[in-house]
């Protein structure tokens, strides 16, 4: 048996000694994450940031085993790495074609516009095998834009878990080498373990409260498409209008492009939605008329019946019948803007986010009580960390899919809805 006798200080200030080379290789992990992470059959990019989209350089696929991580700096400009960003085979409009075009991963309200997700085949096919990668998942957290967003949380809460191991370790035992006593800052276990299945509840109601919304502002924009193409079906059946049809088609598109002005940042799509209106009705002033309405989606969904009832057909049920898919435009419309100006009540959302708040930041005193009885002291700094990372990453997913519109590929069910409408009037013109 190995018997070590020493001071309290000099006790303290070997921990303090170990600690310091324990952090200085986590941080060091971090800056080479890419080498930690990176198998040898894996390629990757060194971008380096740009002033504009123009001046992006990408360099070539890496097939070493580790990147390198040597860094030229000229006019203090700074390389990022992204390692396992593989470019070749990204999806428009995606997060990670974002980032190969800015230079930098994107987050927060900024990267709301590229999770506008539209899956195809060959991305169905690249989401099944992503999740059997491991070492790819854990890589990828470092180019997270949830993650880049949970930095002030998660940077709190490892502040006080390295408060409360300096003050512990440090501070306490020098104190204690001159006869001079402080109290430890520990907790219970026991009050964490009996409030966490609480907490646990509040996260997991919110996050399904916001996948709730989420869906049925997907399920709205479904029955929109859908009825919309049925507008049009319907009035090239029997009618034989061909320019009515086309006004009606037309009408169409200027509802569900006005619903979605509506849900969109004014910033985002004020300008473009003006400039299509306009460029589709360059002919007349029905464009302009919606365009300074009051009330767009009410104007254009007046517009969308007059056009329906202007049409010349032979059998006024059908008219009546079709006039169906009209009000179920205007129930789903109705949907949307409940969600969209309705949030998840604030009473509950503060009250969590108040909770965690107070639960993770008292957390390291109890993590510390638990690790000494180990003796794994040490421990307490990055177990503080990875519980905060996952349990403010749920409580970040909610707070995204709450407002869902600023993530649904709107401007995709417009442009569907008037392909579709093309299609189904060139059937009619044959």
């Amino acid at each position: 048996d190995l018997i070590v006798s020493s001071s309290p200080s000099s006790m303290s200030k070997m921990i303090l000694s170990k600690l310091g080379t324990i952090i200085a290789l986590v941080i060091l992990l971090t800056e080479n994450c890419s080498c930690a992470f990176s198998p040898p059959s894996l390629g990757g990019r060194l971008i380096a940031p740009a002033q504009s989209r123009s001046d992006v350089h990408v360099s070539p696929p890496i097939t070493s085993s580790c990147l390198p991580t040597t860094r030229q700096h000229t006019n203090d400009e700074h390389f990022i790495l992204y390692a396992k960003i593989d470019f070749n085979e990204d999806r428009e409009g995606s997060l990670a074609a974002a980032t190969k075009a800015l230079g930098k991963v994107p987050y927060g309200e900024t990267s709301r516009k590229y999770r506008r997700t539209v899956f195809k085949h060959d991305d169905w096919v690249n989401h099944r095998q992503s999740n059997s990668k491991v070492f790819d998942n854990l890589q990828s957290m470092f180019f997270s834009g949830v993650v880049r967003q949970l930095r002030p949380q998660v940077g709190s809460v490892t502040a006080v878990a390295a408060a409360v191991m300096g003050w512990n370790m440090g501070v306490v035992d020098l104190a204690a080498s001159y006869n001079i006593w402080l109290p430890t800052l520990t907790l219970p276990v026991v009050p964490f373990t009996l409030s966490s299945p609480a907490l646990g509840l509040l996260l997991v109601f919110r996050t399904n409260a916001a996948y709730t919304r989420w869906m049925a502002a997907r399920d709205s924009w479904a029955r929109m498409s859908a009825h919309s193409k049925n507008l049009v079906r319907m009035g090239s059946i029997f009618s034989s209008d061909q320019s009515a049809v086309k006004e009606m088609s037309n009408a169409c598109w200027l509802y569900a492009r006005t619903v979605m002005n509506k849900l969109s940042s004014p910033g985002e799509d004020e300008e473009e939605y003006i400039e299509e209106v306009l460029d589709r009705y360059q002919d007349s002033s029905i464009g302009t008329r919606v365009i300074k309405s009051k009330n767009r989606v009410m104007a254009a969904w007046r517009q969308l019946s007059l056009q329906l009832h202007s049409l010349p057909a032979s059998d006024p049920k059908a008219l009546i019948e079709t006039d169906k898919s009209i009000i179920v435009l205007g129930e789903c419309t109705a949907i949307c803007e409940k969600i969209y100006s309705s949030p998840v009540p604030l009473v509950y959302t503060r009250h969590t986010a108040r909770f965690l708040s107070l639960w993770a930041l008292t957390l390291p005193c109890a993590l510390y009580s638990a690790f000494s009885a180990l003796d794994q002291t040490w421990a307490t700094l990055p177990a503080t960390s990875i519980l905060a990372f996952f349990l403010f990453g749920v409580d970040e997913l909610a707070m995204q899919l709450e407002e869902p519109f600023s993530i649904l590929p709107m401007k995709y069910f417009v442009d569907d809805i008037s392909e579709s409408a093309e299609i189904l009037t060139e059937t009619f013109e044959e």
